[in-house]
């Protein structure tokens, strides 16, 4: 602990032991998957997994925290460490996992209102140092922060002893003006997105915004036939369970927004929200039954895009993969961080040529046009890209 601080430093082994809305306040603004409700889930889902959850306190308010997860081999194999780096982590050790296990976007929690930039960073320390006894106890001294944000990454910076690799990159559409119309004016898509409008009232559906809990089984099962059409061998049942338990761990406040056929659903994008941001989470359709309405852009942007204006928020999450669809409908695309402290993973060399890699990647994917060139807002993702980078 340093010197002339009050800063106390507290470990729950369960979400139900937290302050819980003054865990979510710090969550709020920093993403829905960082929330009590998702970290709830993530408990529910994988009860083999020993969840931890570090807070950081000063005269009784929460200034900062973290959730860990010490678990053998992740359910998600884009979280299974020793697939994903196979030179740096063996099949058989227990990895201990900074952020979550599911969600694909994991923060530093920090109250940025109550924290000077000197006590921010002794706040980032104490749960470094927490997270790295946590490691020198369970997981050989090493821990593994999956999918943190370019800030995290700054504040990291002291504890790195390699540059980070870049794992994905994650799109949000920001919301400006008062208006879908002020939104068409922005993507610079106008034509496009009229002619998914058109389409999609030509179909003779109507879009029905519910709570998750009044469509668990007809969810499941569109869910189902989206993940078998992907690849994915799944069953209904259990995309019902997935659903049922995630609806419980939020708390019921999973809002889905449905394409309705008369008294049929066809199908469903499943969103929460948190602070200022609505964040798309699943979808699912009855393929078969579609007619070529732009539905999958209907019920995944547009109707959310306009219940967002009506309720006054700003943004729309949109996740990883599909860049290029995202993008021309208006998304901004953000690099999510893979660092490990306590071991040095990789060489330098080897993350520069990889984040170089990535970037390109992406990159030509954005229109030709100045209103895609600032697509891909990360200064840090170029300086770590560079092969001029030095060590940090």
């Amino acid at each position: 602990m340093p010197e002339n601080t009050t800063m106390r430093v507290d470990v729950y082994e369960s979400v139900n032991s937290l302050d819980t809305q003054a865990w979510d306040t710090l969550a709020a603004h920093k993403s829905f998957y960082m929330g009590t409700g998702w970290l709830r889930f993530q408990e529910k889902m994988n009860p083999e997994q020993r969840c931890r959850f570090i807070t950081v306190s000063d005269g009784g308010r929460l200034i900062a925290a973290l959730p860990t997860f010490l678990t053998p081999r992740p359910a998600n194999k884009h979280y299974n460490v020793a697939a994903m780096f196979p030179d740096a982590v063996s099949e058989d050790s227990y990895v201990l996992l900074v952020g979550g296990t599911r969600g694909y976007q994991s923060r530093i929690l920090l109250d940025d209102d109550a924290l000077s930039p000197e006590h921010r960073g002794i706040a980032v320390g104490l749960l470094v140092d927490q997270v790295q006894a946590m490691a020198d106890q369970d997981a050989d001294g090493v821990s593994w922060w999956l999918y943190f944000s370019d800030e995290d990454m700054e504040l990291l910076r002291p504890w790195a002893q390699t540059i980070p690799r870049v794992l994905r990159g994650d799109c949000a559409i920001d919301l400006h003006g008062h208006s879908f119309e002020d939104y068409l004016g922005a993507t610079g898509r106008r034509r496009q997105i009229m002619r998914d409008r058109r389409r999609f009232d030509r179909t003779g559906y109507t879009v029905r915004r519910r709570p998750l809990s009044e469509l668990l089984s007809v969810a499941g099962d569109l869910l189902s036939k989206t993940q078998n059409r992907y690849g994915f061998d799944v069953s209904p049942q259990s995309m019902t369970k997935v659903l049922t338990v995630q609806n419980e761990a939020t708390g019921n406040t999973g809002v889905v927004y449905e394409c309705a056929d008369g008294d049929e659903t066809l199908g469903f994008c499943l969103a929460y929200e948190a602070g200022d941001t609505i964040y798309g989470r699943a979808v699912g359709f009855d393929y078969d039954r579609l007619r070529d309405g732009a539905e999958y852009f209907t019920l995944g942007y547009y109707a959310p895009i306009e219940h967002a204006y009506r309720s006054g928020m700003r943004r729309l999450h949109l996740g990883t993969s599909a860049y290029e669809a995202k993008i021309l409908r208006g998304a901004s695309i953000t690099p999510l961080w893979a660092l490990a402290l306590g071991t040095r993973p990789w060489p330098s060399e080897r993350a520069i040529e990889h984040n170089a890699a990535k970037l390109a990647e992406i990159s030509a994917l954005l229109p030709d046009g100045p209103r895609y060139e600032n697509r891909v807002t990360s200064v840090l993702w170029h300086e770590f890209a560079s092969l001029s980078r030095s060590e940090p």
